[in-house]
């Protein structure tokens, strides 16, 4: 299973300060704050698999591992089933997920428990993969196009994730309000005609470079996680809690779909 690598943590930021016509050394005080749980955890169809870490200090470059926390998965199918510690922070289980059932996840770190809940879902399906340019004002701007055939029947959500030689590219989270039991197309801005001829940006596309696509079906509760953590930086607020008692991140019980391309500019059309 592949875990998504999103940054949840809490940074403490502070500001350089430039004087002008002098120089000053600048002290900078700053407080040590208590550290933060951080829990990224899924079960699919293949395996069960979490990652346990807390948040940094702001002299420290990553998450702190979490070795010895004891994490259980629930279900009303198998009894509670303690996972192994594999190192670097992650634990797995044997269990596999099932459509329509509900999982439990329980982590403890040092005393405190922290929990979850989530519902299997049905396989999303993939229908097209396009690049298209579009006018954007006085710019064209560059898309990736994803498009799902919505799950009939039924509310579902979606997580997309696109990967650029095997990093992390873009990603979003689709519901099927406005177009249920029909297609969802949903575009990831990569850059604008200008970037793409300055060749000055991290974000600029290549011609050969490898795109991996991964599809989620997923539950309402992880969809409002995610989707509280892509606006974050538009309402300067956290994202909805996933897990009790102030842990971070979240669990999510899922189908998925992959798809594979390598980019060719020339292909793209316009729209």
């Amino acid at each position: 299973m592949m875990m998504m690598k999103i940054q949840t943590c809490c940074i403490l930021f502070f500001a350089w300060l430039t004087l002008t016509g002098c120089e000053k050394t600048l002290d900078i005080d700053y407080h040590d704050t208590d550290p933060i749980v951080v829990i990224e955890g899924g079960i699919n169809d293949e395996n069960t698999r979490v990652r346990v870490t807390t948040t940094r200090d702001v002299t420290e470059q990553a998450n702190r591992i979490v070795s010895d926390a004891t994490v259980v998965l629930t279900s009303d199918i198998f009894p509670p089933d303690t996972l192994r510690y594999k190192g670097n922070g992650y634990y797995e289980g044997d269990q596999i997920g099932f459509y329509g059932e509900k999982y439990g996840l329980d982590v403890t770190v040092d005393g405190t428990t922290y929990q979850s809940t989530s519902v299997m879902q049905q396989p999303p399906t993939i229908t097209k993969y396009e690049m298209v340019w579009q006018k954007i004002l006085t710019e064209k701007m560059l898309y990736i196009a994803v498009t799902l055939q919505d799950i009939p029947n039924e509310p579902n959500y979606y997580f997309i994730h696109i990967y650029r030689n095997g990093i992390g590219y873009r990603w979003s989270v689709v519901r099927d309000d406005k177009n249920p039991g029909g297609e969802l197309r949903q575009l990831f801005n990569c850059m604008t005609k200008r970037q793409m001829e300055e060749n000055t940006d991290d974000d600029v596309l290549h011609d050969g470079d490898q795109l991996h696509i991964e599809v989620r079906s997923i539950d309402k509760n992880v969809y409002n996680y995610l989707y509280s953590l892509q606006i974050m930086d538009n309402t300067t607020t956290n994202p909805i809690a996933n897990f009790t008692n102030g842990a971070l991140g979240y669990f999510s019980a899922y189908s998925s779909v992959t798809y594979d391309t390598t980019v060719k500019i020339a292909d793209a059309t316009e729209e």
